[in-house]
């Protein structure tokens, strides 16, 4: 059922972002973004497409400009009898068109003889484009004088068709007023090779995506004075009679044979800047250039249709939703695993994207990677406010019992919160207050509760802070366990320095609690390691989370035994050595071989120690290892006189009374063993 209802709320709110994104994308409110993607996919791709080699490029650059000034005397403008030298050159090798990307709107500075000259190179080759200027769609048109105009087989519209950004991204093929082509429909007019307009895939305006190159430098550009040079040294070679030898810096026209030529300034403030998604300082004449060239080599580019548009939306809203709605927790982990998978998507949606960018295919990007974000954020912040919920009034339920990282054990692992149990090592904790009984007969209803509260909180939180689950309080005495539910490795070491700081703490206490009780007040502390049974054990509706077992047994004896020695914590070997195993770094005295009630074996145990506090008993600890080899060979006396040598200290004062007790009634069998006659 909780399933299902994750399941409806994922479709609401996938269904909501689908509708809201379409909307936003049909009004063209992600205009901007998918601009700006666009460019992105075009500077990334334009490399992996080589200019035509068709086109040819002359630049009347600085390099031109000084030569002539130097060679010809010419100051800039150039007179325009120079422009049809060049007209000629191409006119001898045959090119398929020349288009001029300059403006002859004002005669010849060189006089009216001067445009004649040029008009009449163009009439004689019959494949030259002029250019038409507009400052915008509705401004009047800026024509070439009328011997240039009256000489060009065409005349091309050379403005280019800007976004409004100021982008130039595509190109018309004609001039929306008055009709003339672009320079690069004009070209391919002149050059017999202009496809079918209607089978070139257009935007919705009419205008066709330019493929750009990165820069005009990809074509090998020539420049002006090499052309001249190459034309005046063929003229001066009709004169004489003679040929022109190639082989050096000259050019030979053949070698322009069948191609469309561009002739357009270079030189530093004379050419037009344009911006285009491949750089914001773009010569604009090639903008012409690079849609002649996405012509001549088909390498077109086409916008989605609605239908794949809308499909992708949804597909990145399923997408979101799954991201975001996989896990039934809202924790860090969960989080940090979705977070990860959106990632993977996004990354697989964006190198889709430029992918299809290749073949020609402008994908949307800005509305389904919204979809995609909004609805991934979306079901994190459902799932949040709903399981988070959830996971909060646990956590405030359970965390006077259990260590933060149990807590989240559980949310993370809900059935574990179901009946059941599993065998499993654990180190169990038993505590007492010594004399509690009395101590309570003296306290009335209100002081007792302060008093337990006071003492519990305390030694409760350095129990949680050390990984351990509180098992339940009886009265003052505090059942705790490690390495259950959650796995913890160190779990014997855990609940050792547990021990040791809730001594440490109590004692720290001393002046707090006497107020209330007007005694000192100790505590005695059992701990043991092995197996046990633990999970929850009740009925359907009510259970607790505890620990069964002889292992548990033992601990609680071990708790109660400390008396029997005048010690205050003790540990069995079991929990020493696996302590031991992960590093602890404490001193365990050892106290006796003992049989506790309720087992037949013996078991060693041990009084855990700071190293300080084992240097500070270090004769009575030395002492003792000597009386105890005599206890256990059953020499009681000897014993008893090395016992006594420490009698202050009071494992070896428990030891005097009993080697007493062994002198008088001799045991009839003796292994070295005590036996334990209380629980």
């Amino acid at each position: 059922m909780k399933s299902t209802k994750k399941i409806i709320r994922l479709l609401i709110t996938g269904t909501t972002v689908f509708a809201l994104v379409a909307i936003a994308q049909i009004f063209g409110l992600f205009s901007w973004i998918e601009q700006k993607a666009y460019d992105g996919r075009m500077q990334a791709t334009a490399d992996f497409f080589p200019p035509s080699e068709e086109i040819g490029v002359i630049l009347l650059d600085q390099q031109s400009l000084d030569w002539a000034k130097e060679e010809l005397s010419w100051g800039y403008p150039w007179p325009r009898e120079s422009y049809g030298k060049l007209v000629d050159f191409f006119r001898r090798g045959n090119a398929a068109s020349i288009a001029f990307d300059m403006l002859y709107t004002e005669p010849s500075l060189y006089g009216p003889e001067d445009d004649i000259k040029l008009g009449e190179a163009c009439e004689r080759f019959g494949k030259v484009v002029q250019t038409v200027y507009y400052s915008s769609e509705d401004s009047a048109p800026l024509y070439p004088v009328e011997p240039i105009k009256n000489g060009a087989a065409i005349i091309g519209n050379v403005t280019s068709s800007l976004d409004k950004d100021g982008i130039a991204r595509r190109n018309r093929f004609y001039a929306k007023n008055t009709g003339e082509p672009g320079l690069a429909v004009a070209s391919l007019i002149l050059g017999g090779d202009l496809p079918d307009i209607d089978s070139i895939p257009k935007a919705k305006d009419g205008t066709m995506y330019v493929r750009f190159q990165k820069t005009l430098d990809r074509y090998i550009p020539y420049n002006a004075k090499q052309i001249l040079e190459s034309e005046l040294a063929i003229e001066k070679a009709e004169q004489e009679g003679t040929t022109v030898d190639f082989s050096g810096d000259l050019l030979d026209p053949a070698m322009f044979e069948g191609m469309h030529i561009f002739f357009g300034l270079y030189a530093a403030g004379l050419f037009d800047i344009c911006t285009t998604p491949v750089s914001a300082v773009y010569p604009g004449m090639g903008v012409h250039i690079c849609q002649l060239d996405t012509i001549l080599s088909e390498t077109y580019l086409r916008d989605s249709p609605l239908w794949l548009t809308l499909l992708l939306i949804a597909l990145a809203s399923l997408a979101g939703c799954l991201a975001g709605g996989l896990s039934k927790q809202a924790n860090t982990k969960s989080i940090l695993i979705q977070t990860i998978i959106f990632l993977l998507i996004s990354v697989i949606f964006v190198a889709g994207n430029f992918a299809a960018f290749i073949p020609g295919l402008i994908l949307p990007f800005g509305a389904p990677l919204a979809a995609l974000v909004l609805t991934f954020f979306a079901t994190i912040l459902e799932t949040y406010l709903s399981e988070g919920k959830q996971r909060r009034y646990l956590k405030a339920a359970f965390k006077q019992y259990l260590s933060p990282a149990v807590i989240d054990n559980l949310i993370e692992n809900p059935d574990l919160l179901k009946l059941g149990g599993e065998r499993r090592e654990i180190t169990a904790f038993f505590s007492d207050i010594q004399g509690f009984t009395s101590i309570s007969e003296n306290l009335t209803p209100e002081q007792m509760t302060s008093f337990l509260n006071t003492y519990l909180s305390e030694m409760s939180d350095i129990i949680l802070s050390h990984g351990g689950t509180i098992d339940k309080y009886e009265g003052d005495a505090i059942i705790a366990f490690w390495n259950a539910p959650t796995f913890q490795e160190d779990h014997a070491k855990r609940g050792l320095e547990a021990a040791l700081a809730c001594q440490k703490k109590l004692h720290e206490m001393q002046g707090v609690l006497m107020e209330i009780t007007g005694r000192p007040v100790k505590q005695r502390i059992g701990l043991n390691t092995g197996l046990a049974t633990v999970g929850n054990f009740g009925s359907k509706h009510r259970f607790d989370y505890t620990m069964m077992g002889d292992t548990v047994n033992l601990a609680s004896r071990l708790e109660g035994i400390n008396k029997q020695f005048g010690t205050y914590t003790m540990c069995s070997q079991s929990t020493m050595d696996g302590a031991m195993k992960s590093g602890c770094d404490l001193y365990f005295r050892p106290v006796s071989d003992i049989a506790v009630v309720g087992r037949k074996e013996a078991v060693k145990v041990f009084n855990p120690m700071e190293k300080s506090e084992a240097e500070s008993q270090k004769s009575a600890i030395e002492t003792f290892r000597e009386a105890y080899a005599l206890f256990q060979k059953g020499d009681f006396q000897s014993a008893k006189s090395a016992f006594e040598r420490e009698a202050e200290d009071p494992v070896c004062k428990s030891y005097v009374a009993r080697c007493q007790k062994l002198i008088q009634n001799p045991p009839e069998k003796w292994e070295g063993i005590i036996q334990a006659t209380e629980k």
